[in-house]
Order: structure tokens, then sequence, then C-alpha cells
């Protein structure tokens, strides 16, 4: 796992560390904690949490620097961290966040962005990013919320078709993902080691569903929840069938070539969708696509890198961790598998007509066409 990386050279990755060596050491050496998810573990309510009580933090020493995003989640600090393009208007938060930390005298700061999962498992962006964090003298705490493969897959389906950036069926889907290196998770044990930052992994399995992830959360940065008001914030549910089949289809039809939506044009479709379900009293949730076997299927692939793990960090075996996980037994209502009645089947064909002209409109504003790396979903990514 150090291999991926490379031998690291504190000189040779962080030069300007040697021009500010003694200023460094004149700075206080603060902990940083980096949530780093992944995607679908509930990060949207933890950084939701972590903006509404910025001030409160504050106060037990805790800084959240600002996010300029609505839901709290400091993605452009991590892109910029990782050497990625911005937009303009997000330029500055990087240098605002930089400039804050060497002004303020707090002994702990937070950030979290999910697009970390992704980033740093690109050793270069790796590199870039802890640099920038001992430019600051912060030191590294990783935490992240490892989830059972089966139910993690099927809820990064339902966000990416409806975020309008996949429209393959849902088998398709696993077919094409099941192998990707984001569902394992020994690789953030190797980071840690080839950074000298701590790793705190919590599970995100169905015990931490009932107790919230955001009280798991601020135990595992050494806070009890029960000081805040608000720590129970629940994650959110994900989207139904009725939301997945109309957002398929009409990325389906305005994209038939499989050419992807720009980054912009995707968000708007997503936003436009959200408001007219909602408008219409049509909105849902619940997608599953999985059935029991595939689920096992999925299981069977992730087995021995989750052993290997779970044993490092917990000293106990996947299937214990996540025993109610592992045996969960699914029945899919994709409408590609279950053909919804056809009063359902009615409304469904409205939507996705009205769905289609609205993203047509949306493709033609050039605006949301720029082309430009920040732009583009799959750079964006990582």
């Amino acid at each position: 796992m150090l291999a991926l990386l490379g031998p690291v050279s504190k000189c040779e990755v962080f030069p300007s560390l040697r021009r500010r060596h003694s200023k460094v050491h004149r700075m206080t050496k603060r902990v940083c904690y980096v949530h780093i998810g992944p995607h679908k573990t509930g990060t949207k309510a933890i950084q939701w949490f972590l903006k509404e009580h910025r001030t409160e933090l504050l106060k037990y020493g805790y800084f959240v620097p600002e996010s300029g995003n609505i839901h709290g989640g400091h993605h452009a600090i991590a892109r910029i961290f990782c050497g990625k393009d911005v937009p303009d208007h997000e330029q500055s938060l990087a240098a605002r966040f930089a400039q804050t930390i060497r002004e303020m005298s707090c002994e702990t700061v937070v950030i979290s962005s999910e697009a970390l999962d992704a980033l740093l498992r690109n050793s270069e962006y790796a590199k870039s990013f802890f640099n920038r964090l001992k430019e600051l003298n912060l030191e590294p705490k990783l935490v992240v919320f490892p989830r059972n493969q089966s139910q993690s897959m099927n809820s990064r389906y339902t966000e990416v078709v409806k975020s309008f950036s996949r429209s393959e069926a849902f088998e398709a889907f696993v077919q094409a993902e099941i192998h990707h290196p984001s569902f394992r998770y020994s690789y953030w044990i190797g980071l840690a080691d080839a950074f000298d930052a701590e790793l705190i992994p919590r599970p995100f399995n169905k015990e931490t569903l009932v107790r919230g992830v955001v009280p798991e959360f601020l135990l595992a940065i050494g806070i009890n929840s029960s000081q805040f008001g608000g720590a129970e914030v629940r994650c959110n549910e994900t989207a139904g069938p009725f939301t997945v089949n109309v957002a398929r289809e009409v990325l389906r039809s305005v994209a038939p070539a499989g050419k992807p939506l720009k980054w912009r044009q995707a968000a708007r479709c997503k936003q436009k969708l959200a408001a007219y379900l909602e408008q219409k009293g049509w909105t849902d949730a619940g997608y599953c696509g999985l059935s029991t076997s595939l689920a096992r299927h999925i299981e069977k692939q992730s087995c021995s890198d989750n052993d290997a793990f779970a044993h490092s960090v917990w000293g106990r075996p996947w299937d214990e961790i996540f025993a109610t996980d592992v045996t969960e037994a699914f029945t899919p209502n994709d409408f590609e598998m279950r053909p919804p009645d056809w009063f359902t089947a009615r409304r469904l064909r409205r939507a996705i007509r009205k769905m289609n002209a609205l993203a047509h409109e949306i493709l033609s504003d050039p605006e949301l066409a720029v082309e430009a790396p920040w732009n583009d979903v799959a750079h964006r990514s990582g």
C-alpha cells in the first residue's frame, strides 16, 4: 500500500517547509480532523451540523472554516489543497482558511468533504493535500465511515442517477463499479501511515443509523453530543424508484450517446427535478435495486479486503461489525425490474415529458456549459 503512494520525502514533497522552518516552529501545533466520507454515509448531516454550530464549537476550541457550500461541505478547500481547479468565486476560501488558522488560537480544526474519498486516492493530490496541512502546522487525523458495500452501492446508484451523472441500469452499474477502489477501505490504512496521520474509522452500520451519525462523528473527534442541541440530525433518505426512473429516462433522452452533462448542467437538472416532484407531491424515497442474491455477490467480492481492514482497525471480523447489514434481505423496487401500476406509469410519463423539456432548456444555456476543469464531473471527482 505504501508503495502505491511512493516514498515520501519531506524535502521533496514539501519544499516550502524548508523556507518556512523557523516560522512553522513558532506556531502552535494543532490537530486537524479531516472527515473524508465516503459518499452516502451521513456526510451532509455531519456537514450541516458543523455549519450550524460553528460559533458554539469554537467555544470548545474547535474551529470549523467557512465552506461556501449551502450544506457546509468543505469541497472547495479540499480541491484547492489537492491542487485542483475551482470556480473563481471559490478561489479565496482556502486563502481565508489559511489566514484565519495563522491568526487564531483555536486548539482543533475540523473540515469535512466526501470529495476527499476519491481525491486522496491519487498520490499527487494526497501529497499536495497533506503538504498544505503541514505548512499550516496542522496534525491530520482522518475520520472515515466504512459502509457495507451492498448498501453503499445501492445508495450511490441512487445519488448518481438523481444527480444526472449516470443512466445505466442498476445491475450494469454494479458490474462496472464492483471492483472500484472506492469500495475498498484498506487503502486508508496505508495512506494514514504514509503521511503520519491517525486513522479514526467508525462503522456506518445499522447501529450507527439508530444512534445517529452526527453523535458518532462528534464522539470520534472528542465531543460529547449531549453538549449540543440538534445533534440528532438524521441522514437523508435515498430517493425512491419514481425519482430514479424519471432522472434516468431524461438523461438517456438528452444524452443518448452517453456524453456526460457538465457539472452545472447536471446540478441544475437535479435541482429542477427535486422542485418539480415536490410541487406535484410526487417525491418518494427508498429506492432498492438489490436482490438478496446480488447483495451477497457484492459482499463476496469485497470480503477479503473487508476482513483485512476490520481486523487491522477494530480487531474483529467485518461480519461481526456489520452483522445486521451482511444478513439483510432485499426486494428490488426499480421500475425496470418491477413495472409500476398503470396510475404510477401515467404520472411517470407526465414527469418525464416535463423534465425532458426543462432539461433541453438547461442544456441550451451557455453559462451552464462552460468549458473548464471545475465544470467537468469526472475532473471534479478526481
